[in-house]
Order: C-alpha cells, then structure tokens, then sequence
C-alpha cells in the first residue's frame, strides 16, 4: 500500500485561503473520478496543510496522477495554489509490513470471494468445507470458522462470505466446515438428535451430546486445513457464533493446537434453560490453553454466558482472556444475536486487535 502526502507551507496571513483551495482541489477530484483524500492541519506558529491519499498499488498511484494531469480544472487549482504557498511538497510512501506480522493488509480488488469447497474425513463421515484464502503466496495463517444452527441441509446459505472477506483482507484464510447434519455434509440433523421439547431435562442432555459430537468434526477440520498447501499450520485459530461458538469453545479445550479463539454468542439462546450445556462449557472455559475473546451483542438473547465463560477460562489455564459486550444491535433479540454475521464492520477492528496479537 502506497501513501501519497502532500504539504502546503502557506505565505504569511494565507493559511485560511490554503486550506479553501485544498479542499476545493478535493472536490474536484471527486468531480473526475477520484478519491477526494484527507486533509490534515499542522498547529503551529507558521500552521501547515497537509493533504494526503492511499493507493493500493503503485501502478494505481501513478494512473491518479495522470488523471490529475489531464484534468484543466484541477490545473486551475494547483496554479491558484501556487500563488498561496511558500513552498509545497510531495512525498510517497510505502507501508512496510514487519516480517514477524503474521496479520497484513491485502487488496482484494478483482479478487473472486468465491470459496472452494473441499472434503475432509470427521470419524466414518466426510463432511464438506468451504476454504477461501486471500491473494498473494501462501503460506497464510487461517481460521476454522463454525456456522450456527441455520445452514441446514438444503440450505443455499454456504459460506458466509462477508466474515470470509474480512479475514482475507488482513491476509488470513477462512475454513467453514459443514458439521456433521448441515448444509452440504451428511449426518443426522441436529433436530433429529435434539427432539425433546424446548428447555427440559432431555433437550438440554440431547444438545449437550449433540455439540459435544459437532466439536470433534472441528477438531478434524483443523487437522485436515494444517495438512493443506499453503497454509501456515503453526498458525490457526477458531472463531464462531451462537451454535458455532459453543462448539468453538468446546473445540478450543480439546484441541491445544489452536493458536487462539474467537466466541461469539455461545448458547446465548439456552444458557438460562439448559443448565446442562451451561456447566459443561463453564468446565471447558476452565480447560482452554489458548488466547480466548469472548463477544456478543447487547441485545442478544442473554448476555450472561460472557462475563461468566471469560472469569471460567480466567480461573483455568487460558493464558489471555479479553470479553466485550458491544451495544446493542439492531431491535430485536434475533438481530442482536446474529451480530457476528451482520456486524464486521462494528467487531472487527477488536478482533483484529486480538488477532494481530494472537494468531
């Protein structure tokens, strides 16, 4: 990524008139296509305007430039300006990533998020998974990403991209299995293992097993991502909501190769009626031996499983553990729990704060 920053020093008594005419030369690059930029102000006995533009390649810097160079409006402004400063300055920049970042920026301009899907063995099953990595050489870091309840079989719903494209943005690659009874694998649907009523002594044993059983089948897509080209074993991480948090967590006890864990929402909608699942994943929290972020909404079901699972792992053996319930989102419960689908650009700054860090 390239930064291009320009600095006006204006003539004594001109600073007002400079920064006018910079953000007028800001509207005329809107007017011919391009991005209009940032200005910034330097404070100071002489102050100082600073214009500045990011491009994600050098080849698009230079085709903005000639744009500019072409443009008779835009030439209007500059040899206005040219009668406001005492001198002017252009300076290009380079982001330079360190080499032991594991996380980094990557353009996905012309880049398909397109997923492809790929089999892999869970016990006698061979569940379907949806792996997306960003552009540029491998190998990538990647996240085993866990679906919630909704991806039922027959379900057109395959690969939530919008999470996949986020992560591929910061150069991480994405593996959405299919757990066993979902979207494109085969099983028994969880409806059919979990038949008992609602909140009662059976659902709550049935879905405890149930989640318990769909955490091994993320255990084995980890196994199978880490065995991929391209991909850095010795850097995966876990991360899910609602169904796909409670198993996110259940995996990252059982699983001490995960280098951290993201859980959105785990067992928001059963934490007050299935006290079964509840003490099971509060022993798990105790068990896990990753870095472990734990986020929901405000207005999801029950915020109750954050503060509780995070002071759990806290009391065991995760050596970080980080919790944020962020304001509410949306106006109802159902909006509010599907917070992790609908709002990356609200949660993923932090998660790619902990991420940087982390994975």
């Amino acid at each position: 990524m390239l930064f291009e920053r320009t600095t006006y020093v204006p003539k004594p008594g001109r600073f007002a008139d400079v920064l006018a005419l910079r953000h007028r030369a800001c509207a005329v690059r809107r007017a011919i296509g391009l991005d209009a930029g940032e200005v910034y102000v330097e404070d100071g006995a002489a102050p100082l305007v600073h214009w500045e533009c990011r491009f994600e390649t050098e080849a698009e810097q230079q085709g903005d430039l000639a744009r500019r160079a072409d443009s008779t409006d835009f030439a209007a402004v500059r040899a206005e300006m040219q009668g406001l400063v005492d001198d002017f300055a252009r300076r290009v920049f380079r982001r330079d990533v360190a080499p032991a970042a594991v996380l980094r920026p990557v353009a996905l301009n012309g880049h398909a998020l397109a997923p492809e899907e790929v089999r892999f063995a869970s016990g006698n099953l061979m569940l379907a998974g949806y792996l997306m990595r960003p552009p540029g050489p491998g190998p990538h870091p990647a996240m085993v990403l866990n679906h919630g309840s909704g991806i039922h079989q027959g379900s057109t719903e395959w690969c939530r991209p919008g999470v996949m494209a986020m992560l591929a943005s910061w150069g991480v690659a994405s593996f959405l299995p299919h757990r066993r009874g979902y979207g494109n694998s085969p099983g028994t649907p969880w409806r059919d293992d979990v038949s008992a009523g609602y909140g009662t002594e059976d659902y709550d044993r049935q879905l405890a097993r149930r989640l318990s059983d769909e955490a091994e089948d993320v255990l084995a897509a980890r196994a199978h991502l880490a065995g991929l080209g391209g991909i850095d074993a010795g850097h995966i991480g876990v991360m899910g909501s609602s169904f796909g948090g409670t198993v996110t967590l259940l995996a990252a006890a059982r699983g001490a190769d995960f280098r951290c864990a993201v859980e959105f929402a785990g067992a928001a909608m059963n934490w007050e009626r299935a006290p079964g699942l509840r003490a099971l994943m509060l022993g798990e929290a105790g068990r896990v031996g990753c870095p472990i972020f734990f986020i929901q909404a405000a207005n999801d079901y029950s915020v109750a499983p954050t503060p509780a699972l995070a002071e759990a792992a806290r009391a065991g053996a995760a050596p970080e553990v980080a919790e944020r319930v962020f304001p509410g989102f949306g106006l109802t419960r159902d909006e509010g729990h599907f917070f992790y689908k609908e709002g990356t650009g609200v949660w993923g700054p932090a998660v790619r704060r902990f991420l940087d860090r982390w994975l």
